[in-house]
């Protein structure tokens, strides 16, 4: 993206991303999907080979399932750097190589990144820069290991040592899904106060988490990614990730629920045909897609059972719940999550759209 005027006023993209490692490179999708232009800076020459990732966890992998990003059987990507490379490449990201990053400037309304590249120095102009360049970040360097203003870090550039337990790559996934959609709000306009600061908050909240998971690992048993025994005991839906179930949409095929989350954008399913709740959501329909969906026929009860609707964030976690055909605080939920609504009238969209 770019402005016209002089060079003190254009932006040469939206968000300048550092490190096209797994993180930086997952982290560009989420940001296309939300809209946003990106470049990726990196100062390698090409992908490295790294080893099949065997070890991701099932919220890591329910990630991944959510962006289409699994094998055909619900395997991990065997070759992380250049899976998650064509990924963001086909969504339109700019991915820019044999870049070595070497200083940063940082303004009230833009972050200027000055890399040195075979053809000499190259500078860039975005709205925001984020540091996905490890646990070494040059970014962090750059910046006095600070975190000014429109400076972020996510994965290990954003932790001071690597978390035990090999769960570096899981936690540094879940930062990028968590902050891409958040991001692009920022540069799209529509973020709603705070939006920004929850990516810090939350995933901080995560990481303090990690040893504990990690001791209770033994004495959990191993489930596929997504998906539930069907004997579970009822749990708060609200602020889980949506759980993984196969519903009839008005489209006719069965869809799954991490299916329903491939466009990127927030998701009010409706399991009971309310009327109500879809000209509630009218008003937001540019960045929440609506579907009235019902449970497979046959299938066992599941953990939506007894739930009328929720709505969920592009990166899946629910942030409100109907026990039945009520509506009430939903429009205070898309305010909090989704911005003010546009205004005049808008199409209401669904997942297809």
């Amino acid at each position: 993206m770019s402005q016209h005027g002089s060079r003190e006023d254009r932006l040469d993209t939206d968000v300048v991303v550092v490190g096209a490692g797994p993180v930086g490179l997952m982290l560009a999708g989420e940001l296309r999907l939300g809209g946003a232009a990106v470049t990726v800076l990196d100062r390698g020459e090409a992908p490295a080979p790294r080893p099949r990732a065997c070890a991701l966890h099932t919220r890591t992998m329910e990630i991944l399932d959510g962006r289409g990003l699994l094998g055909p059987r619900g395997t991990p990507p065997r070759e992380m750097r250049g899976h998650f490379g064509r990924w963001a490449a086909s969504s339109g990201a700019d991915v820019r190589r044999r870049l070595e990053l070497r200083g940063v400037t940082v303004t009230e309304e833009h972050v200027e990144a000055e890399a040195l590249g075979p053809e000499g120095t190259v500078r860039l102009r975005g709205r925001y820069l984020v540091g996905c360049d490890g646990v070494r970040s040059t970014v962090r360097r750059l910046t006095g290991a600070r975190f000014p203003g429109r400076v972020l870090f996510a994965g290990d550039a954003a932790r001071r040592r690597v978390p035990a337990g090999g769960r570096a790559l899981d936690l540094g996934l879940q930062d990028a899904v968590n902050l891409g959609w958040k991001l692009a709000a920022a540069v799209r306009g529509w973020a709603p106060p705070g939006l920004l600061d929850s990516y810090d908050t939350e995933r901080r909240e995560a990481g303090r988490r990690v040893p504990a998971t990690i001791r209770a690992q033994p004495h959990q048993p191993h489930l596929p990614p997504g998906r539930g025994t069907g004997t579970d005991p009822p749990r708060a839906l609200l602020g889980a990730r949506i759980p993984h179930a196969r519903l009839v949409t008005p489209w006719g095929p069965v869809m799954t629920t991490t299916a329903m989350l491939r466009p990127g954008r927030g998701l009010l399913l409706d399991l009971v045909g309310n009327p109500a709740l879809r000209c509630a959501a009218r008003p937001w329909a540019d960045r929440v897609a609506f579907v009235t969906a019902r449970p497979e026929p046959g299938a066992p009860p599941g953990p939506l059972h007894g739930t009328g609707a929720v709505l969920v964030r592009p990166d899946g976690h629910i942030v409100w719940t109907a026990p039945d055909r009520s509506g009430a605080a939903l429009p205070r939920a898309l305010l909090r999550w989704f911005g003010v609504a546009g205004q005049g009238p808008q199409a209401l969209t669904g997942i297809e759209d």
